[in-house]
């Protein structure tokens, strides 16, 4: 028979411990499902200093110390760092005791090759989130924790949560305590703390964001001698892009290379301080240090989370959301003005927010972070890796197509962790590559099939906008858990001009549609890529169409809708009229595209057999296949519309 003692184990029970024990068992899942599993694993925590939080949960977690099994055999055992200090073959000794061992890693010390021999997994654990907050909270009897003292308590050091609800004691006490503890550090203002050398001059892939950030660095030197007046400055951008290209490393880059303090803040972060006025009191106050420590840079993260005072007008929050609103643009332009402090906003959503709050003085610009191109991708895995010049990333990085600054980081750790385990002491190529998610080679079927699609754009493309090609390409494999439905793509110089007019916005909507429609002549039908995101060439053409009928006069009405990414959605749940014109409108530019295509039928499967062979193709060599029979094509071509991806 089995036997442990709870008692000591009911008495060590601790909020912060709890919450981790949840962390813990979603991460570790498949070590849970059969209690006699036989197993080694080492865990890196998130924090070297709570690694102690970690052992004592993981003791709860796997009943360490509780008794024998039926055949006197020790369970489990949890060893923190300290352990790897003595010899190796002690180590090994005391894990073939147990029939679990669990190794909490701080970091601080390095694992011997003997003892990873032993293990079955390393897993690099998550802090406990708001949601595990709120669990553990419900397993002690008779105390319940708002979501919001959760966040608040998710975003604190895991070590001072464990000592603030050491003993029981009222939430509103232990919000407290850590709310004074941080107010007082942040009393005194300093830089976040920042990857060491970052620099702006350094960063790769940030484009025209980067081109104002180090016009800043000039512009403040020159207010700094006394050269130019505060008004000459830019005083504050928007940033927005998709999640993980960068903005937080781009502002602490940033700061550094202005030699300014940087203070972090969001909605978020604010409102944990505790009702309305406790929210407004830490937004002025933020802007009182930052303006005692100008130059400095305020960063807004998640921006849009503030709302507008335009949306959801008459409901129960909306007050509350105007006078935060208010409140943050009189922080944005005080009377007596912000002489010395730029404020950089960040979100991936920008129609959510209030116009006010972008206006002149304020956030005054808006300027998009793009997914890192090729070039920009291997300028970021070097740096991230600290990697020599003859380290070629060039044929890896052509597989990271779509993949964030934040994926090639990751991509990086992982690299680095496969040349440990090997025993390397520098990145190759083959540790890249053993990092990268598993892929699968398309067949020669499918990448036909990729071919004739990317081929239907360029025909079109060239035939209503000659010139403007630039080259296409298709994907020969990709990862297998990779969701995304974009395989190729065929580049142009440019989408519109600067005043488009209607014929404008019929050309693309027919280039967009010709690869489905070469897909349904070669082929006899199209696949699902055509569609399936608001990326894809349906999405996007019907984007097109409904903006001619309902926003710029280009249908039977001229009633017109002022744009943001919510405008389009809403007419078509509620105009049925609009509906029928945008369908009318795309089968219109399909029968035109069936009606450019069919003729070249023969010359759309051949170019498109050697593009599925050759992979890559340039507008001479597709102006070459095409010359000779194919009259209608005019001049060279040259940009992007990455099939399902393009955007006017």
């Amino acid at each position: 028979m089995s036997f442990r003692d709870t008692t000591k184990r009911e008495e060590s029970r601790n909020l912060a411990v709890t919450a981790v024990v949840f962390a813990l068992r979603r991460q570790l899942r498949p070590f849970l499902r059969r209690q006699h599993l036989s197993f080694a694993i080492l865990l890196h925590v998130p924090e070297p200093e709570d690694g102690f939080i970690y052992e004592e949960a993981s003791r709860l977690l796997f009943r360490a110390g509780g008794g024998c099994n039926d055949d006197g055999e020790d369970m489990a055992a949890v060893h923190g760092s300290y352990s790897l200090d003595t010899a190796p073959w002690q180590i090994v000794s005391k894990m073939k005791r147990f029939r679990q061992t669990i190794i909490c890693h701080d970091g601080h010390r390095s694992v011997n090759a003997d003892v990873r021999m032993m293990l079955d997994a390393e897993i690099d654990l998550l802090p406990p989130t708001a949601a595990h907050f709120v669990a553990a909270a419900r397993t002690f009897p008779g105390f319940t924790l708002s979501y919001g003292d959760a966040e608040f308590l998710a975003a604190q050091p895991l070590r001072r949560v464990r000592l603030a609800t050491y003993r029981a004691r009222p939430m509103a006490r232990v919000i407290k305590n850590l709310t004074t503890l941080s107010t007082r550090e942040e009393e005194q203002p300093f830089p976040v703390s920042k990857p060491a050398g970052i620099r702006l001059e350094t960063l790769a892939g940030f484009g025209e964001a980067k081109q104002w950030g180090l016009e800043l660095v000039r512009d403040l030197n020159d207010w700094r001698e006394g050269k130019i007046k505060w008004e000459d400055i830019d005083q504050g951008i928007l940033l927005s892009g998709p999640p993980g290209v960068g903005k937080t490393m781009y502002a602490q880059a940033l700061a550094n290379s202005c030699e300014a303090t940087l203070f972090l803040a969001s909605a978020a972060r604010w409102q944990s301080e505790g009702h309305l006025g406790d929210m407004l009191k830490a937004m002025r106050k933020l802007f009182a240090s930052a303006a005692k420590s100008r130059p400095s840079i305020v960063f807004l993260d998640e921006f849009d989370a503030f709302g507008s005072r335009n949306v959801g007008e008459g409901g129960y929050n909306h007050d509350y959301k105007r006078q935060v609103i208010n409140g943050l643009l009189e922080c944005l332009a005080p009377s007596e003005g912000r002489e010395g402090v730029i404020v950089i906003g960040a979100t991936n959503d920008s129609d959510a927010i209030d116009p006010a709050l972008l206006r002149s003085g304020r956030l005054e610009r808006e300027i998009r972070i793009p997914l890192p191109d090729l070039d920009a991708r291997v300028a970021i895995m070097r740096h991230h890796l600290g990697a020599h010049d003859d380290l070629d990333l060039l044929v890896s990085m052509k597989h990271t197509k779509g993949w964030s600054g934040a994926d090639l980081a990751k991509l990086a750790r992982d690299s680095r962790r496969v040349s440990r385990r090997r025993g390397g002491d520098r990145v190759v190529i083959e540790d890249i590559e053993a990092a990268m998610p598993a892929r699968r080679d398309f067949t020669d079927d499918e990448r036909f099939r990729i071919a004739v699609h990317e081929v239907g754009h360029a025909m079109v493309g060239v035939i209503l906008q000659p010139g403007n090609l630039e080259s296409l390409c298709i994907d020969v494999s990709r990862p297998i858990d990779d969701k995304r439905l974009e395989l190729g793509g065929t580049d142009f110089k440019s989408v519109f001009p600067l005043m488009p007019v209607k014929e404008d916005f019929l050309s693309r909507i027919t280039i967009l549609l010709g690869g489905m429609v070469a897909e349904q002549i070669a082929l006899g039908g199209h696949s699902t890529s055509v569609g399936g995101s608001a990326a894809s060439d349906l999405a996007q053409a019907t984007r097109l169409a409904t903006m001619m009928e309902m926003l710029f006069g280009f249908g039977e009405s001229l009633i017109a809708e002022a744009y943001n990414e919510r405008t389009i959605p809403r007419l078509h749940r509620v105009d049925p009229a609009a509906n029928r014109a945008v369908k009318a409108r795309l089968e219109a530019c399909r029968q035109r595209a069936v009606k450019l295509l069919e003729p070249k039928r023969e010359a759309l499967r051949s170019i498109a057999r050697i593009l599925a062979d050759e992979v890559e193709m340039t507008a001479e060599r597709f102006s070459e296949l095409l010359q000779g029979d194919e009259a209608t094509v005019r001049g060279n071509v040259v940009g992007e519309v990455p099939r399902g991806r393009s955007t006017p």
